[in-house]
């Protein structure tokens, strides 16, 4: 039943098109709904960038993350800043 109402909406959109192109207003529809539909999408799309959080607002990355993203330590060193972080890491509250 859910993949139903796609199919019915799109075959329902292609049946109004045929209609219109038998009806010779098909050019005049689609003169009027493209143009509509691209500033639509392009504002929408504006929105959504002005919207989004900016890139350098980001909490910085704990220390045994960057200690175990750099593939040369060997893995004693990011143990030990797991460790390290573990001990000076405030107690959790439950």
């Amino acid at each position: 039943m859910r993949t139903a109402g796609p199919w019915l909406l799109v075959g329902w959109l292609v049946a109004a098109l045929l209609v219109l192109g038998m009806d010779g207003r098909l050019p005049a529809f689609l003169a009027a709904a493209v143009p509509g539909s691209l500033l639509v999408l392009g504002v929408g799309s504006l929105v959504r960038q002005q919207l989004a959080p900016s890139r350098f607002n980001r909490p910085s990355i704990p220390e045994r993350y960057r200690v175990a993203d750099d593939l040369r330590r060997p893995l004693a060193e990011v143990v030990a800043a797991a460790e390290q972080e573990a001990i000076t890491a405030p107690a959790r509250q439950r």
